[in-house]
C-alpha cells in the first residue's frame, strides 16, 4: 500500500496503523525519520494495545529524500529541504509506550526486524543510516543497472 498524505507525510503513522488493524497478514512499513516525526502522535493513541505492526525509521538527519530529486541540483538544497532534527525517537516511542529497537549496523537487521514481528504491537526499529553512503549506494545501483541494460539492450 503506498500513502501520502496533503505534504507527502502527512498521517503516514495512522495509514500504517490502519492497514494493520485490518489484520490481512504481517504488517511492515518503511519510512523515514521526518515521516515518522510529522505522525508520531498517533503512537500515543494506539500504545501497548495497538496493532501489530513493525514500523521501519531510517534515521538520516531528516529530509534526505530531497537529495534523490531534482531538488539536488540547488545549491540552496541544505538550508531549504534537509530538516535536520534534535528528536530522540527512542524516548519518542518510549513516551508511547511501542516497542524500540536500535539498528546501526546491516549485520543486526534482519535479526532486529523479526525480533519485533515476534514481540508483536507496534514495534519500531530505527536503523541509522549515513545520507552520504546512501547516495553512494543509490549511484552504485544506478549505475549497475544502466551497465545491464547497455549490455543487454
Amino acid at each position: 500500500m503506498g500513502n501520502r498524505g496533503a505534504s507527502g507525510i502527512d498521517g503516514s503513522v495512522a495509514a500504517i496503523l490502519g492497514v494493520a488493524t485490518a489484520n490481512v497478514g504481517p504488517t511492515y512499513a518503511l519510512v523515514g525519520d521526518v515521516t515518522f516525526l510529522v505522525d508520531a502522535g498517533t503512537l500515543l493513541w494506539a500504545g501497548p494495545s495497538g496493532p501489530d505492526v513493525v514500523i521501519v525509521v531510517v534515521a538520516n538527519g531528516g529530509g534526505q529524500i530531497f537529495s534523490t530529486l531534482d531538488h539536488a541540483r540547488l545549491p540552496e538544497l541544505e538550508q531549504l529541504f534537509v530538516t535536520p532534527h534534535p528528536a530522540d525517537i527512542a524516548a519518542v516511542c518510549a513516551a508511547a509506550h511501542v516497542g524500540h529497537r536500535h539498528v546501526d549496523r546491516s549485520s543486526t537487521f534482519v535479526a532486529a526486524v523479526e525480533d519485533a514481528a515476534r514481540t508483536g504491537g507496534v514495534q519500531v526499529v530505527e536503523v541509522k543510516a549515513d545520507p552520504e553512503i546512501q547516495r553512494r549506494r543509490r549511484a552504485e545501483v544506478r549505475q549497475a543497472v544502466t551497465t545491464v541494460l547497455a549490455r543487454d539492450g
